[in-house]
């Protein structure tokens, strides 16, 4: 048969979700606001042993008061003899980082041993037993401690505050004795500001000592540079003529000297141009043909030229009159060789004295060049002088810049040290404290409240956590079983849901359930009173009761497990003893038999039997006489009050109950029990404990394992289901058994929410019709519907 019936009977549901998820997978905040709700004594008596601790502690501490004095630090001391007079001690250059780093040094410097060591002898603290905190029943052996030991106790009450955005400082001293706090604080205060102002005056007054011997030295010095250029001055011959005016006047000199020099050049390259030229003319076989300035210029080449050319047209002329044989025409051809021969003999003496004016063009040019030379030398060797000069004004220079210097330096921290001005001062004295600020009663109780609040939450958790309790139908179904369906806790209230419609309305609900708890007082022993119900017959005496309607859900859900092949042996079992699986099965054949099936319960556990007592019989014979065959079927099975139900009690207790069970008399007893009821209900010993219910589980069609909410355990029930599948066991499914349904731990588990609206159905329905009280067990009619 395959398990179905955990979808019957409930809420459409893809899926349950562990108990701090959502749907989505995220966190579901009402499940830890639930987790509050069940916790909430453990997390309150957190809190209070949390605060009471607190408070106790606290109120016997030592009160402390604190007193606080303000000084002012600035970065420059006051400036009284002007800007271009700077402090010899360096303090905060003007830069962000560092005056944060002036500023965090000075910090250090007020706490520092020094300052409390100042305090401490000025006050003799050393010497003072109440401020070493030495016990008065002690003082008469006391020994006074060293300046360092005071010094460190009174750092411990030392702290220093600064003012933010501000150049404040805050000195606070915290002391059992108000006016002692206010004494040292102030005397911290003084000391420190004294101890700045003796270290600028002792840096100042060493800056002076070492500015006097470095100027004595630096004076040495400067004399030492000056004597050096002037013995220079005098071996080089330079005293009345200063290097400059002569590096002048030798710079003219070669400027002339190069102008000179460039003109001599151009010369001579332009006598060797027309030289060239003339000799080319000397070369020619006409030497009329080539115009040459040179040669044209001269007088007498013009004028046999001009002469050449009227005889050279009287010539022309007459060729064209007469023939080359003419006397006139001869003539003429004479006296034009004459000319030209006359023009190149003039040619070859101006050549010759254009190679005079070469020559001497030349001459003059090497000259030039000899006296620039000797000029440059000069330059060089000037150069050279120039370099050790500059050298030597250098030195003079530099020494003359340190003297200066270290005096004006000498004269500016002499006056410093005359001034004493100080950049710390006192702006706002201690005032005596009026109330401590140790110990902090309302901080430290709020601070108590939240951490013993945190705390609860954690321990709430972890006991959550570590609870290891089925509690809900996710916990059944991870085990792999089919979830049946729950049993609500049995009590006096849930009889008076069935009476009375408690559950017509929550807040009457609520007020109904507490005037019935009145009404309805405990025993003595922790039982209810005079009108306490049985849990065995509840389903039978309260039929309109949320239990009863919760027995009719499983018995449908069993019914439709398998609607062509019905469980018609079905055997109840638990992991463990005390989960309520006797009642159940009482009640589950009490529900069964209200349908018009025939229905017989057989108590099968041998061991610590209980049907009978829940029916009020005590019979000699049983299932046990019947299997040893002492007895008949018919002899053994008991008629209930109860229409269609009969029992089967276990009868005398067998020494050996699990051979019993593997007889094949057994065997027969359960077939011949099949054959005459339309259901068969096996009450058995737990799994866990013995082997019966691994037996017995062979023999019936199906088996349910009964789970009492908040006491069964995963381990518990994990070994029973694996007890029963290692067997290959036919599980229908589980039941959680004795569920509170007022515990809002359950109010995510929507679902169970069907099984409260039963109450409100039938209190709405009894209110309406104003119907009487529900019958007693024995006036009620014989079957139900």
């Amino acid at each position: 048969m395959e398990p179905t019936a955990s979808r019957l009977h409930k809420p459409e549901m893809s899926q349950v979700q562990p108990p701090m998820e959502t749907d989505e997978g995220g966190i579901d905040i009402w499940a830890y606001l639930r987790i509050v709700r069940r916790r909430w004594l453990l997390i309150t008596l957190t809190v209070l042993v949390s605060v009471g601790l607190t408070a106790f502690v606290t109120l016997r501490m030592v009160k402390i008061y604190r007193a606080t004095s303000t000084i002012r630090i600035e970065t420059q001391a006051p400036q009284v003899l002007g800007r271009d007079v700077e402090d010899v001690v360096e303090m905060g250059t003007g830069s962000f980082w560092s005056n944060v780093e002036y500023y965090e040094t000075q910090y250090k410097i007020i706490e520092s041993r020094d300052v409390a060591m100042r305090v401490v002898r000025e006050f003799r603290l050393n010497e003072d037993p109440a401020f070493l905190g030495v016990p008065k029943e002690r003082r008469h052996t006391f020994k006074p401690a060293s300046v360092e030991e005071a010094a460190v106790i009174l750092q411990g009450m030392l702290t220093v505050d600064p003012v933010k955005d501000s150049r404040l400082v805050r000195i606070h001293v915290d002391n059992r004795d108000p006016k002692r706090a206010q004494l040292y604080t102030n005397a911290v205060a003084i000391a420190y500001r004294d101890k700045n102002l003796e270290s600028m005056l002792q840096s100042t007054v060493d800056a002076v000592d070492w500015l006097s011997n470095q100027l004595d030295e630096a004076h040495k010095q400067l004399s030492e540079s000056e004597n050096n250029i002037r013995d220079y001055k005098k071996k080089n011959g330079i005293l009345s003529i200063s290097l400059e005016e002569r590096q002048n006047i030798l710079t003219s000199q070669m400027t002339a000297a190069a102008t000179q020099l460039t003109e001599a050049q151009g010369k001579r390259i332009e006598v060797e141009a027309r030289k060239a030229a003339i000799a080319e003319v000397v070369r020619a076989s006409d030497p009329m043909a080539t115009p040459i300035d040179a040669i044209n210029s001269n007088e007498l080449i013009q004028q046999l030229k001009q002469r050449h050319g009227e005889l050279s047209q009287e010539l022309s002329e007459l060729k064209e009159r007469y023939g080359d044989n003419f006397p006139r025409i001869v003539e003429l051809k004479a006296k034009l060789g004459g000319i030209r021969q006359d023009i190149k003999r003039e040619v070859e003496n101006i050549l010759l004295a254009v190679d005079a004016e070469l020559a001497a063009a030349r001459s003059a040019e090497k000259g030039l060049k000899r006296t620039l030379d000797g000029y440059r030398k000069k330059a060089m060797d000037l150069t050279q002088k120039e370099l050790a000069y500059n050298r030597l004004a250098r030195e003079k220079e530099n020494n003359e810049k340190i003297y200066d210097l270290l005096l004006g330096r000498s004269k500016e921290a002499d006056l410093s040290r005359l001034l004493r001005v100080n950049n710390v001062h006192i702006l706002d004295p201690a005032l005596l404290p009026e109330a401590p600020i140790k110990p902090r009663l309302n901080l430290n109780l709020a601070l108590s409240l939240v951490i013993g609040l945190l705390l609860g939450l954690g321990l709430a958790m972890l006991v959550e956590l570590t609870d290891k309790t089925l509690k809900t139908q996710s916990d059944i179904e991870d085990l792999g079983l089919a979830f049946l369906g729950i049993i609500p806790s049995i009590d006096a209230s849930s009889a008076n849901q069935d009476n009375y419609g408690a559950y017509a309305k929550y807040g009457k609900g609520k007020r109904k359930k507490r005037s019935q708890k009145k009404k309805h007082p405990k025993s003595g022993d922790g039982k209810p009173g005079p009108q306490s119900v049985n849990h065995d017959l509840f389903v039978n005496d309260f039929p309109k009761s949320q239990v009863a309607e919760s027995c009719r859900a499983i018995r449908t859900n069993l019914l439709f497990m398998s609607a062509d092949q019905p469980a018609k042996r079905i055997l109840i079992t638990s992991p463990s003893p005390q989960e309520g699986k006797t009642t159940v099965a009482i009640n589950l054949a009490i529900t069964m038999a209200q349908s018009n099936s025939k229905v017989l319960l057989v108590d099968t556990d041998m061991r610590r039997p209980r049907v009978h007592k829940a029916f009020g019989i005590r019979p000699r014979i049983g299932i046990s006489t019947v299997i040893l065959g002492e007895s008949s079927l018919d002899e053994s099975i008991i008629k209930t009050d109860i229409p269609n139900l009969d029992i089967l009690t276990c009868g005398p207790t067998p020494p050996n109950p699990a051979e019993l069970m593997h007889t094949d008399s057994f065997v027969r007893v359960v077939g011949e029990l099949t054959e005459r009821y339309d259901r068969v209900i096996f009450d058995s010993p737990p799994v866990a404990v013995v082997t019966d219910a691994a037996i017995l589980s062979k023999l019936v069609d199906g088996t349910v394992l009964i789970m009492k909410c908040l006491k069964t355990t995963r381990d518990s029930a994990k070994h029973a289901t694996h007890v029963l599948m290692d067997i290959e066991a036919n599980i229908l499914g589980a039941v959680l058994n004795d569920l509170d349904l007022s515990n809002r731990k359950y109010g995510k588990h929507y679902y169970y929410y069907y099984y409260k609206k039963y109450g409100y159905y039938y209190a709405e329905s009894e209110a309406a019709a104003e119907v009487e009280p529900a019958p007693k067990a024995e006036d009620r009619p014989s079957a139900t519907s």
